[in-house]
């Protein structure tokens, strides 16, 4: 069954992602008895669980403004007579309901960490200069050094051909009209330290991701595929002077969003550094891993039942969740919800931007599934929800791949409307425990 709503669980989930919201209380557990037509869980292996406390609970005070009721709609009442935003009120905008298609590009440098939450419009207006020159001067300077790199070489693909041809021109002009601030960016980037290998590995995987990158959709067919050349460029650029990391596949979805809701070359550079300071890590052997180990945890405390037939049947065990984990859904999930999700994940990495983002009273917390609650990201929440949402079905596998097919299978079906409010018109579920004597509570 593919997941077109969903149920009471992915909202329990969705909830306790709130964990970040919310105030700590202790409870006891006890197992859930199975409803009718449900499938019964094993002896000693509980479903789910049900909290129950010891006392009465006194009402707790959410600890974040997320969970109170908005007062304005608009995003121009958030900022102060000087550009100044209110960034507690914009989270809440966020998380509640998200930004307009037309407040995105805003809203998202304050996300992903281009904006300082404290700054006032003239000083953003300023910054703004700043940045795109000095990414102008990042483009020039790693094209002086490769320019056997400068052009994509498409030898089968005439309109990708077509695109290059058109997008060198503008590139030119850019460069014959550089302003006095890019020229100096460009100047002061002469003695950077290059890894020639790493660089020129960084550009193979590049032009082989980017001619397949999105190019169906309508914003990259505007204009003959050419901003998919800047899709190109931001991440050899990103490459160039991140060595650290370079590229790796999967980079070129994330640009290609941020590219489509920013409109620019440099906002979308910008956006895409701020957001990989802290999901960098999960492009890494040693991040992914972490991500389903994190994610195999929370589905064997969430569903145990599952959890031991996946382990039994598949040696890799969550493995084919790999793409969702990696990927925070954007293939998965329809555009604008792709584009909701990765909202989230910002309004989770801003608080690493800025002390101002810090949400927490519990910031080095343990769960009592074994994983630090900077681990228990929206995507990982999402990933078990899938799973669990679709346990019957996984339930009667009995090979490894078709796990595997089944995941693949799912890819652009998944509809996400725990997102836009409609959890407050459903009925408070008791929500399950991923730990022992650990539970938090939903908004007031």
């Amino acid at each position: 069954m593919y997941p077109g709503t969903w149920p009471s669980l992915a909202l329990q989930l969705f909830l306790y992602w709130l964990q970040a919201f919310r105030s700590i209380i202790t409870v006891d557990l006890k197992p859930k008895a199975p409803g009718k037509g449900s499938r019964e869980p094993q002896k000693g292996h509980p479903k789910t669980r049900i909290l129950k406390t010891t006392a009465p609970q006194k009402k707790i005070t959410p600890c974040c403004p997320e969970s109170l009721p908005l007062s304005s709609d608009s995003l121009e009442s958030l900022f102060d007579p000087v550009g100044r935003l209110d960034i507690p009120r914009l989270r809440r905008m966020v998380y509640q309901k998200g930004p307009e298609a037309g407040e995105r590009k805003l809203v998202w440098k304050f996300l992903f960490g281009v904006y300082p939450p404290n700054s006032t419009a003239e000083e953003r207006q300023v910054l703004d200069t700043k940045l795109e020159a000095h990414y102008h001067g990042m483009k020039w300077a790693w094209r002086g050094r490769y320019p056997n790199a400068v052009r994509l070489r498409a030898p089968a693909d005439e309109e990708f051909s077509m695109a290059i041809d058109k997008y060198e021109v503008l590139q030119t002009q850019i460069r014959e009209n550089a302003s006095p601030l890019e020229k100096l960016a460009e100047s002061s980037l002469q003695y950077h330290i290059f890894n020639d290998q790493l660089f020129k590995k960084a550009q193979k995987y590049i032009d082989a991701d980017v001619p397949r990158t999105d190019r169906h959709r309508s914003y990259f067919q505007e204009e003959g595929l050419v901003k998919l050349l800047s899709v190109r460029e931001i991440l050899l650029t990103y490459a160039a002077f991140h060595q650290d990391l370079g590229y790796c596949q999967g980079m070129n979805d994330f640009v290609s969003r941020f590219l489509e809701t920013l409109d620019s070359e440099a906002d979308a550079f910008w956006c895409f550094v701020g957001f990989m300071r802290w999901a960098g890590m999960n492009f890494t052997a040693e991040g992914i891993k972490r991500k389903i180990h994190v994610s195999e945890e929370l589905l064997r405390h969430v569903d145990p039942e599952l959890s031991s037939h996946i382990e039994k049947v598949s040696k890799e065990k969550l493995l084919f969740c790999l793409r969702w984990l990696l990927l925070c859904f954007q293939r998965d999930l329809q555009h604008q919800d792709a584009l909701r999700v990765l909202e989230i994940r910002g309004l989770e990495g801003g608080k690493n931007n800025s002390p101002i983002w810090r949400h927490s009273r519990t910031k080095n917390a343990v769960t009592g599934c074994c994983a630090p609650r900077k681990d228990l990201t929206f995507d990982v929440l999402l990933c078990v929800a899938i799973l669990v949402q679709n346990r019957d079905q996984l339930l009667t596998f009995h090979h490894s791949n078709d796990f595997f097919l089944f995941s693949q299978r799912l890819q652009g079906k998944l509809k996400l409307n725990t997102l836009r409010g409609e959890e407050k018109e459903l009925p408070r579920p008791e929500l399950p425990s991923l730990g022992p004597r650990v539970m938090l509570m939903p908004g007031q």
